[in-house]
């Protein structure tokens, strides 16, 4: 039970990483759902931490249960983003909005 705990509360962390380079860099909104994917499975190899090895689910290689808690890690920040939305915070709202471009303004003639 407390892998399942793990993997949710390393979803928030992933979230808000993922929101705080989003402010850092404006552009990677547009790249927002394989910048959480990417870093969810760089931080369960870095770890080298398996859902799976704590439900005592035995895979072919170790590596097949790190990249997969990886998936299942940056799945949950679709679910926290969903909670807070419902909540009525804008921390819900999606990326784009979010992190709106703030470039020029184009104003017709």
């Amino acid at each position: 039970m407390h892998d399942f705990t793990i993997v949710i509360l390393l979803g928030l962390g992933l979230w808000k990483v993922v929101d705080l380079l989003e402010d850092l860099v404006p552009g990677l909104t547009r790249f927002h759902n394989l910048a959480t994917i990417v870093l969810g499975v760089a931080a369960t190899v870095a770890m080298q931490y398996s859902l799976f090895n704590g439900f005592h689910v035995v895979l072919r290689d170790t590596w097949m249960g790190q990249w997969s808690t990886g998936i299942v890690v940056a799945g949950t920040t679709s679910a926290w983003r969903a909670l807070f939305h419902w909540l009525g915070s804008t921390e819900g709202d999606a990326p784009e909005i979010r992190h709106a471009a703030h470039g020029p303004r184009r104003v017709a003639a």
